[in-house]
């Protein structure tokens, strides 16, 4: 029943699952371990339009080569088959799908998508990955079922969207709607392409829960596209905080990769600035200075209001405390649930200041032209914000404590959420007169 249904939908998009001639032979070529670079420049110079694109993207100040690369096989050699041929697959695949009508915003969409691809490849780095292609080219096409099963079904996905966007995760909806989800349609087209299993797989389980101490390597793919789609900070639609499983989750893939804290806060460091980079080389729009701002406020007010919620909850557990209804086990968990909470604002605030930062190194540097100091004013909007956070986060690891939580004085539990409150108060004053700011 699923396949026959996987089979409709990509007759539906014949334009898609049926690959541009080149670009077919393109991964056939790369498949090939007898192919040289003669043979694939041979190929790609049969589509005037994708060899131009290549050659402009090899020669751009990404790249640095410090010579001009004139024809393709001078690209090839240059940066290897399999990254040619990832560039060729990426940029065919953004410019066959980015006239499609969507129910959401199409350049967050592909900002998404390249942050995952750069975080899984800057993870396959620190891991030792044997391709690093690879991870790159499945954090880009990961959420590729997304684009099909909205092309296909534009009223119901439409409505599964709407439905998403109210906390109720996309993939279940898709399940319940249609008994498979993006994933399974998404490795599905791939394997109409005939890319290796591994890749295709690796799209399918990119939602999938792993089980700590698997170390299977013909798993490893999956879980680092897993770990980076965690990672990623820009989301299609409404950004939720991760939830205790998420963070849970997240540790586990690392652990099973074998990839440690310290690195993977280096990858999340790293993982903004070069997507910007790497969307300008591919000539993918993902959107204005001004969009990725507003992104970055957004996540902060999700933060606040998600904050003011574990207050409350805070508040009516010291309640019950001091009336003795509450059982150790429920301070236990509410103390955990707030603990993981804090450290989740405490990392989100890290990387938000290294993207704003960013921005402004721009600005000082001539990359971004501010003429009026908007940008400028936002990005210190967004600073004195996560500057509170930090702030915010201390109080509630006080009020979290044993210590506190089991014995301390109502009054003073009281005059530490007044100025948490009055906190939250000041940041969202600022917020509300940035100049790129979500109202």
């Amino acid at each position: 029943m699923e396949t026959d249904f996987l089979k409709k939908v990509l007759t539906d998009n014949r334009d898609l699952a049926s690959l541009p001639q080149t670009l077919a032979e393109v991964l056939r070529v790369t498949r090939d371990e007898n192919s040289s670079a003669g043979d694939l420049s041979a190929v790609i110079m049969k589509d005037p339009a994708l060899a131009a694109r290549l050659l402009r993207i090899v020669n751009s100040a990404y790249y640095g080569l410090g010579r001009q690369i004139g024809s393709i096989t001078q690209a090839v050699m240059a940066i290897g088959m399999r990254q040619v041929t990832a560039l060729a697959l990426s940029s065919s695949v953004y410019r066959m799908t980015d006239n499609w009508r969507s129910p959401f915003d199409r350049k967050a969409f592909w900002r998404h998508s390249l942050e995952v691809a750069r975080g899984a490849r800057l993870i396959a780095e620190k891991i030792g990955f044997r391709n690093l292609e690879e991870p790159w080219m499945v954090g880009l096409l990961h959420d590729i079922g997304i684009l099909v099963l909205e092309r296909s079904y534009p009223r119901d996905f439409a409505r599964l969207w709407a439905l998403a966007q109210r906390e109720e995760a996309l993939e279940d909806l898709e399940v319940a709607e249609w008994n498979t989800d993006h994933a399974r349609v998404g490795q599905f087209l791939l394997q109409q392409w005939n890319l290796p299993e591994e890749i295709c797989s690796a799209v399918r389980y990119h939602h999938t829960t792993f089980v700590s101490n698997d170390t299977d390597p013909e798993r490893r793919l999956a879980q680092l596209i897993a770990l980076a789609h965690l990672m990623s900070r820009s989301s299609i639609g409404k950004s939720l905080p991760p939830t205790e499983s998420d963070v849970e989750q997240k540790e586990i893939l690392a652990a099973n990769l074998g990839i440690s804290t310290e690195a993977l806060r280096d990858v999340e460091r790293k993982t903004f600035s070069r997507t910007i980079s790497e969307a300008q080389y591919l000539e993918i729009d993902i959107g204005s200075t001004e969009d990725l701002l507003a992104e970055a406020n957004r996540q902060l007010i999700d933060q606040y209001l998600t904050l003011e919620s574990v207050l409350r909850e805070n508040r009516q557990m010291q309640k019950r405390l001091t009336k003795d209804q509450v059982s150790g086990a429920d301070v236990d968990s509410v103390r955990q649930s707030t603990l993981v909470f804090a450290q989740y604002m405490s990392d989100a605030a890290d990387i938000i200041s290294v993207r704003a930062d960013a921005v402004r190194a721009a600005i000082e540097s001539g990359a971004i032209v501010d003429p009026k100091g908007l940008v400028a004013m936002s990005v210190q909007g967004i600073l004195a914000g996560l500057a509170a956070v930090r702030t915010l986060v201390s109080e509630i690891l006080a009020i979290a404590s044993p210590q506190i939580s089991s014995h301390a004085d109502p009054d003073y539990l009281r005059a530490v959420e007044l100025r948490i409150k009055k906190q939250l108060a000041s940041i969202e004053d600022v917020h509300a007169d940035s100049p790129v700011g979500i109202h």
